[in-house]
């Protein structure tokens, strides 16, 4: 009898939040009786990349629709490039591996990214996009009023960056700047307001009911692959109305706003009332599966497709260089038979690939493997991968303003200064950042250093001349 395998990805969740038992207690009671991975490494550090890696085990350098520049390509990608495609039809995915051996894929996703609309569902039998009906729900005028950006692609994109462009060449910069930023601030508020960014439910609920509505009337007692997609854990958050903060990074990392501490705080405080929220959620995941008889023979893997920083190296969100809060993510393998919870208690401190789940998870289904081990712990060397932002979306906009407004040129400048190609590289306790040239390498004992402080490359040269190699060659390999 073959396993059932479900992955609940916590999009955006780190682990060094996830495996605090103050924040999610229900997933780390479920991690202390599991095989619990503290050191899982994601391929990349945003959502896109990450998943198309996990889904056809190739790094994310590799792909070509997610290692794309957005930046200097503008206006060819969509704003929320839901229609911006990061497979391709033809790519041999997890779920096409996994249909030999009898099993049906569905994906429940909350994330516009994680669609057949961008490929990254392509092999799934079955796709609830639960983002698109819960986003509308919140607010459908205020959706109505912004999708036109979406329905009218590059075209109307370029009249409203034509017009921008002219109206820029006769407004004093004072004028401009103010404009721009004004404008900045409404559409993140719009926008966030539309898809409901603000709430502590960004469709988790609405995820558990599909579910439930489709084991009970939908379920084909073949073996499943079910994949499942939570954004609670993503930006915007619910800070305090009172303080009327502003949430766009870009905004802070320009130095247009600062980023102090007490914002970092904020933010992150708003992010643990979110996670907190969504281990609730977790535990009522959980006890539909066992309702419905899916954990009488299962492997629930929890885990994300990259973590979050709040103010470390004066960053704030993801797809940035991949220091430790962004690419170390929880990794918890549960295991049940006849719908009860195999103890296995076991944890592993030792850095693991999650670029080898994809194996390991077809070592599951084929029988090689009884329990999600295998390749996990195989790997002596292991990568994550920065190859570019991606808000890209404004670049176009961006340049036509940049010579007008300071606070365009800032936020350029900032794109551009975080839009490099960066990997890092793991081996036991070292990491190596290696930025390709475009800056100075930081190199760094994770064990005796991990907040990542001291920059030891230029005392430990031979040991990362040595990283840099394995990371080499990895890059260079599928």
């Amino acid at each position: 009898m073959r396993k059932n395998i479900v992955v609940l990805l916590l999009d955006t969740l780190r682990a060094s939040d996830a495996y605090n038992r103050n924040v999610m207690p229900n997933l780390n009671y479920l991690a202390r009786n599991a095989t619990s991975y503290r050191r899982a490494i994601s391929p990349a550090t945003w959502t896109a990349p990450s998943h198309a890696s996990l889904f056809t085990d190739t790094k994310a350098s590799g792909i070509p629709g997610v290692s794309r520049n957005f930046l200097s390509t503008g206006t060819s990608i969509d704003p929320w490039m839901v229609r911006t495609q990061f497979l391709n039809s033809n790519d041999e995915t997890i779920t096409k591996r996994l249909s030999p051996y009898g099993y049906y894929s569905v994906l429940f996703s909350n994330n516009p990214f994680l669609t057949s609309f961008t490929n990254l569902a392509v092999g799934f039998d079955k796709v609830y996009d639960v983002w698109l009906e819960s986003n509308v729900k919140y607010n459908k005028r205020l959706v109505d009023r912004l999708s036109f950006i979406l329905n009218g692609g590059a075209a109307t994109r370029d009249k409203i960056y034509d017009a921008s462009n002219v109206i820029a060449k006769v407004l004093p910069r004072p004028v401009l700047d103010k404009i721009y930023l004004d404008l900045r601030a409404r559409l993140n508020e719009r926008v966030a307001k539309a898809d409901g960014t603000f709430r502590l439910d960004r469709g988790a609920t609405d995820t558990n009911n599909a579910l439930a509505n489709y084991l009970e009337y939908n379920y084909n007692y073949k073996p499943h692959f079910m994949f499942m997609n939570f954004m609670e854990a993503h930006e915007n958050y619910p800070v305090s109305k009172r303080k009327n903060m502003v949430q766009d990074k870009w905004l802070y990392l320009s130095g247009i706003e600062e980023l102090s501490d007490d914002v970092s705080n904020e933010l992150h405080a708003a992010y643990l009332r979110r996670l907190r929220y969504l281990d609730t959620k977790i535990k009522d995941s959980i006890s539909v599966l066992k309702k419905h008889g899916m954990l009488d023979n299962a492997t629930v893997i929890i885990t994300s497709d990259h973590g979050q920083l709040f103010g470390e190296h004066g960053l704030l969100y993801h797809s940035l260089a991949p220091y430790d809060n962004l690419v170390n993510v929880p990794l918890v393998s549960v295991n049940y038979e006849s719908g009860k919870l195999v103890r296995i208690k076991d944890t592993v401190d030792r850095p693991v690939s999650m670029g080898s789940l994809h194996k390991a998870i077809l070592d599951l289904a084929s029988g090689k493997e009884e329990y999600l081990n295998g390749n996990l712990r195989s790997t002596n060397r292991i990568i994550s991968e920065h190859v570019g932002i991606s808000e890209g979306w404004d670049g176009k906009l961006l340049r036509y303003l940049k010579g007008r407004s300071d606070s365009a040129a800032a936020i350029y400048k900032a794109k551009m200064r975080c839009n490099i190609r960066a990997t890092a590289v793991y081996s036991g306790n070292m990491k190596l950042m290696h930025y390709f040239g475009s800056r100075k390498d930081e190199l760094y004992d994770i064990a005796s250093d991990p907040e990542e402080r001291n920059n030891i490359v230029n005392e430990r040269r031979s040991s990362a001349l040595s990283l840099a190699r394995s990371g080499s060659a990895l890059n260079a390999g599928s």
